[in-house]
């Protein structure tokens, strides 16, 4: 490099995070009494306005995504299905899942959201970003809408990843306190999706066995971590560590999608665990960690759960300060679980001892 010019990773470190979030995604149904509902978008909005974040992030303006590129993932007679709905002004898929009007619309500008986020990723504006969009997608199947989700936001994402740009190892790290069983069965036989789920187990949806590891070309591809209730913050950090980190290293990834949720928030009632905000802090810092040594820091989050008003905003704003670089972090916390050795972590022994088949990186 010339003396006193800027390399490309310094200007990247200077970049605001890309922030795509707004009024437009409280569309979905608005004025109905619903778990998942417009208050979420209050919530991270009242984030996003904290003064320590100023200057540090820029919006991104989402666009709608087109049908073709919704059948990325979904077939195309279930697409017109969750169309149909906005002739409609209140449909219902199955038992929590269910449409208004406007929800088409919106679930369209939540899948074109994260694509915006992914080409501003790609061509350099930004090393990292968060889609706060709802509905939220990872229960959603390829003609299946479940678990209050629509389009499956984040596999749509990874799939658009190989499509637009040719990318062909992406690695998809879900920090939903729900396994991502939409995600799962997308790229459930193929090696070009790396799938990592820790889980609420047994739980909703039913799926997230160790078992479940991938079939044919994607055996191996796919890992999941199932937990019981009432895991906290060292327990989650000990997983990204001692099992992300080093499955992240032997794939290699081209870039990270997050699929976020805030219902691991210990006053969640949907979620069952027991992590704090500065637990979210800490697994923030690390993904960032495992993206900034495989990627060159490329990630992507993606909101899905987070059913406490209070969740989004504490744990929200301790994930977006990290994002933006802000220190906030009790960085006594990174020392703890670093040094213990993995086959000393209960939660990691099983699912360690099943990934040993694939992947060479335990000793």
């Amino acid at each position: 490099m010339w003396p006193g010019r800027t390399s490309e990773n310094e200007i990247m470190e200077r970049s605001p995070v890309l922030v795509i979030k707004g009024q437009s995604f409280s569309r979905h149904l608005n004025g109905m009494f619903h778990l998942e509902n417009p208050k979420r978008i209050e919530a991270f909005e009242s984030v996003m306005d904290h003064p320590s974040l100023a200057g540090k992030w820029r919006e991104v303006i989402p666009r709608p995504a087109t049908l073709e590129e919704i059948a990325l993932i979904h077939d195309s007679a279930y697409i017109e299905q969750i169309a149909n709905s906005a002739q409609h002004a209140f449909t219902s898929f199955d038992f929590d899942t269910q449409a208004t009007a406007d929800s088409f619309d919106t679930a369209r500008l939540a899948v074109g959201a994260v694509f915006c986020l992914i080409d501003a990723v790609r061509e350099g504006q930004a090393k990292r970003g968060y889609a706060f969009v709802r509905p939220p997608g990872h229960h959603a199947g390829r003609d299946q809408a479940m678990g209050f989700c629509l389009f499956n936001n984040t596999a749509l994402g990874a799939a658009y990843l190989k499509a637009r740009y040719g990318v062909s190892r992406t690695m998809i790290i879900d920090i939903d306190a729900h396994h991502g069983n939409g995600i799962q069965n997308a790229f459930y036989d193929t090696d070009e999706v790396l799938y990592l789920s820790f889980h609420l187990f047994p739980g909703f949806p039913g799926t997230g066995s160790l078992g479940e590891v991938g079939r044919g070309s994607g055996e191996g591809f796919t890992v999941n971590v199932p937990l019981g209730k009432g895991q906290n913050d060292e327990v989650f950090a000990q997983i990204l560590y001692h099992l992300a980190l080093p499955l992240a290293r032997a794939y290699r990834p081209e870039m990270i999608l997050v699929p976020c949720g805030f219902d691991l928030y210990l006053h969640d009632r949907m979620g069952g665990m027991r992590v704090s905000p500065e637990g979210y802090a800490l697994l923030t810092h690390l993904l960032i960690e495992i993206a900034e040594t495989v990627c060159n820091g490329q990630i992507a989050f993606i909101q899905e759960g987070g059913y406490s008003m209070q969740g989004i905003r504490e744990c929200g704003l301790r994930v977006m300060q990290e994002l933006c670089g802000v220190e906030t972090l009790n960085h006594k916390k990174l020392g703890k679980f670093k040094d213990v050795h993995p086959s000393r972590i209960s939660v990691l022994q099983k699912p360690v001892e099943v990934q040993r088949k694939y992947w060479n990186i335990f000793d």
